[in-house]
């Protein structure tokens, strides 16, 4: 019943910095010694499972992500649905956990309502950007916060937010990004999708507005610190309570049966030219430690994914 694949693909995701962390979480950890996991877009090169076919092109199981080939069992093995004209690696991307964590996270947490205005931490990231276009799709006003002028000039222009705020001008002073919030939110926020934490999280709550919610999907600005009680915690926190508004953590596989309905939806946004999407793709494995080192500095440009080799088999017999 099992099957070995070659890996074709390998995600580079921020939530890999926790997972090596030995602390409480929605995972156990990887130890030291252990094969780093991550998701995969792997083929069949071989089978003893009825189910898949040499060729076939599947979903790599989490564990051990990070090497060439891998033996996994047929029954945890989710063979992926044939999308005309999308490259495999999306299925790490827009179509896989990222596109997954903002259609779930912004869906059914934030749970916005056209008219509503909409602000997005991390807006120029894989999930950050995917964030933003579904509340464009949804009827909202949708404002990204994001590091250095090329990024939020590719927010605006390319994906028509309405506005952008670059972090990076405020210099880590609070009081100027507490400005430039002021300048570009004037009716305030009902939902803030934050995939950073640290200032900008404890600034934006100076700004939201009754009932706003605000989605806790990742605090990268503190994932370095080896100390997490030295992370800054929000002094702001009271305008939740001033404002009943509700600030609500998520794991995107929560909604795991739920994925194919999303994969369809999203699909369905690509086609029609309303969801675009970039992509940072690496070649080799052996980059993969330095690769994933820019994603807490903002050195890539896009859902940062490895190339881990060519396909050994005939694509003529795969189901993609």
């Amino acid at each position: 019943g099992e099957i070995l694949v070659h890996r074709l693909f390998l995600s580079l995701d921020p939530a890999m910095r926790g997972w090596m962390r030995d602390l409480k979480s929605y995972i156990p950890p990887v130890k030291v010694g252990e094969i780093m996991r991550g998701g995969t877009i792997c083929e069949v090169v071989a089978s003893k499972h009825a189910g898949f076919k040499v060729g076939d092109v599947v979903q790599g199981a989490m564990n051990e992500g990070w090497t060439e080939f891998a033996i996994q069992k047929g029954k945890a093995t989710q063979k992926l649905p044939p999308i005309p004209g999308l490259p495999l690696s999306a299925f790490l991307g827009v179509l896989g956990g990222t596109g997954m964590t903002a259609y779930f996270g912004l869906l059914r947490v934030g749970v916005p309502k056209a008219g509503e205005t909409v602000l997005v931490s991390g807006a120029a990231g894989a999930t950050g950007s995917v964030v933003c276009q579904i509340a464009k799709i949804l009827g909202c006003k949708v404002v990204g916060i994001a590091g250095g002028s090329e990024k939020c000039r590719w927010l605006k222009e390319e994906l028509g937010l309405d506005g952008t705020i670059d972090y990076k001008a405020a210099n880590g002073d609070p009081e100027a990004f507490q400005q430039m919030l002021r300048q570009n939110l004037k009716g305030g926020v009902d939902v803030f999708f934050d995939n950073v934490g640290g200032m900008i999280l404890n600034e934006v709550l100076r700004r939201l507005n009754m009932h706003a919610r605000v989605v806790i999907c990742g605090a990268i600005s503190g994932y370095n610190e080896e100390d997490p009680r030295k992370v800054p915690a929000p002094s702001n926190y009271l305008s939740l309570l001033t404002m009943r508004a509700k600030m609500e953590g998520f794991i995107v596989f929560d909604y795991v049966k739920e994925f194919p309905i999303a994969v369809q939806q999203l699909a369905s946004w690509i086609n029609e030219g309303k969801l675009a999407f970039k992509e940072d793709v690496r070649d080799g494995l052996e980059n993969a430690t330095d690769s994933l080192k820019q994603l807490y500095t903002g050195g890539n440009k896009g859902k940062l994914v490895i190339k881990v080799g060519d396909r050994m088999t005939s694509s003529a017999s795969s189901n993609l």
